[in-house]
């Protein structure tokens, strides 16, 4: 007899359930029930929680109750704060669902190794744009499974870091317009002017620029330049599988977009929607309906936990940035000096190199960018220039997460290395970092021009 599922795995796809029903309804009920049982979900989780992410949950508790004592008449606002941290978190926790069936499959495997197969010249454009491709479905998994199977072909850590590092960067700059992904959720919720399928759109054709360029002129640093001339070994595999897994990205990618166009909610919401049904057909498709079935549901289930630290530190993040952002609006005269006194262009690139080099120095930079988004997005800079402002925020956040040290991507780059998350995120991706930081500078600038 199986073993049932842990309370707390329960209580996180209840969390879903109901949050899902309530954005499909509007039943501020469900709202309601969704964000007990996150409460409930992060207590029950406490022991196994990073301190940063206990930190940032003791931190939104007491901003919370300040605002509830001394501004009691922006409740409104705290609880729509709320329900979009809970709603991230979801986003967490279905991500972690996907990485189960995903990790697991053989086929996906097989698509990743044809990777390796090109010219040495040409082998870290591969794995940096195929990276880039496959993390709609894998996210920082991809960086584990191309040091996995580059360690499987013979490659000793100095051979397989300009690999895993192609794979990272790749990985990275998918946030930048990914709707799937958590970086486009904070920001399209936090401006609420903005058009989400407009930003996907120029996001996208300005990724692409950045993809090619660091493609080409990848800058390696010269401890992670080695073992990419390193020949492939043994038979090389099929295009085949990586362009049916290429494939089911697009899919996954049409479906979320189509379900926030037929129904009106949020990209955020979509995927939430998605990315449940998409793993348990996934899994149908690979064990059959059977005792087998049942078993990977369960593992599947146990996985909305497996994020759970980033999970709470984005739910807690939303209601820290909503607090100081009510905080400020109750300063006499923050509106009118917001719009009339701050130069629109100088504050947005100043934010584009702040958040990163916040992140630099060890500040996650999913605090910056929800207080940004938050302050910002509502304020008549945020109305007038939506665009511009959320460009600015999606490859801040992307920087982020390139050159922070404690980032996921960094970590995983490091263990896959061998070398410490400084060295990956302070010296081997700084050139990286330089260059799509001033080709944002340059669509920014024609942003403001067109008065987007």
């Amino acid at each position: 007899m199986s073993e049932p599922l842990p309370v707390r795995s329960i209580v996180q796809a209840a969390l879903i359930v109901s949050l899902v029903a309530g954005g499909y309804s509007g039943n501020q009920a469900l709202y309601a029930l969704s964000a007990l049982l996150a409460v409930a979900s992060t207590l029950m989780e406490w022991p196994r929680l990073l301190p940063l992410a206990r930190l940032f949950s003791t931190l939104a508790v007491v901003l919370g109750l300040m605002i509830t004592a001394f501004l009691p008449q922006q409740l409104p606002q705290l609880w729509h704060a709320l329900v979009q941290g809970v709603s991230f978190a979801a986003l967490m926790m279905v991500l972690g669902m996907l990485r189960r069936p995903v990790r697991r499959s053989a086929f996906v495997r097989q698509g990743t190794e044809y990777l390796f197969t090109f010219e040495p010249r040409q082998r870290y454009a591969a794995v940096n744009i195929g990276s880039h491709l496959l993390s709609l479905l894998f996210n920082v998994g991809i960086i584990a499974m191309i040091g996995d199977l580059a360690r499987a072909g013979g490659r000793d850590a100095v051979a397989r870091r300009p690999l895993v590092l192609g794979a990272m960067r790749g990985a990275a700059l998918t946030s930048i317009w990914s709707p799937i992904g958590l970086g486009f959720a904070i920001v399209t919720a936090g401006i609420p002017s903005l058009d989400p399928l407009k930003l996907m759109g120029i996001s996208f054709a300005l990724t692409a620029v950045m993809l090619l360029l660091t493609s080409a002129f990848p800058l390696l640093p010269a401890e992670a330049s080695h073992g990419v001339s390193r020949p492939v070994v043994g038979e090389a595999p099929s295009a085949r599988p990586l362009a049916i897994t290429i494939g089911i990205c697009g899919l996954l990618l049409s479906i979320t977009i189509t379900l926030h166009l037929l129904t009106g909610i949020s990209f955020t919401l979509a995927s939430v929607t998605v990315l449940p049904i998409f793993t348990l057909i996934w899994l149908a498709l690979e064990t059959g309906v059977g005792p087998a079935y049942v078993a990977e549901v369960k593992g599947a289930v146990v996985g909305l936990g497996d994020l759970r630290s980033e999970s709470t530190i984005f739910l807690s993040a939303n209601v820290i940035g909503a607090s100081i952002s009510i905080a400020l609006g109750a300063i006499p005269g923050w509106v009118d000096f917001v719009q009339s006194q701050v130069p629109v262009l100088p504050l947005l690139l100043t934010a584009l190199i702040l958040i990163p080099v916040a992140a630099a120095c060890f500040i996650p930079n999913s605090i910056f960018v929800v207080i940004l988004a938050q302050l910002l997005g509502q304020s008549p800079i945020g109305t007038a220039h939506p665009l511009a402002l959320g460009v600015t925020l999606s490859v801040a956040w992307a920087s982020a997460v390139a050159v922070s040290p404690i980032s996921a991507m960094s970590l995983v780059t490091a263990s896959q290395s061998d070398v410490s998350p400084q060295r990956v995120a302070w010296r081997w991706n700084t050139a990286f970092t330089t260059i799509v930081l001033v080709v944002t500078i340059i669509a920014i600038c024609g942003l403001m021009w067109l008065g987007l």
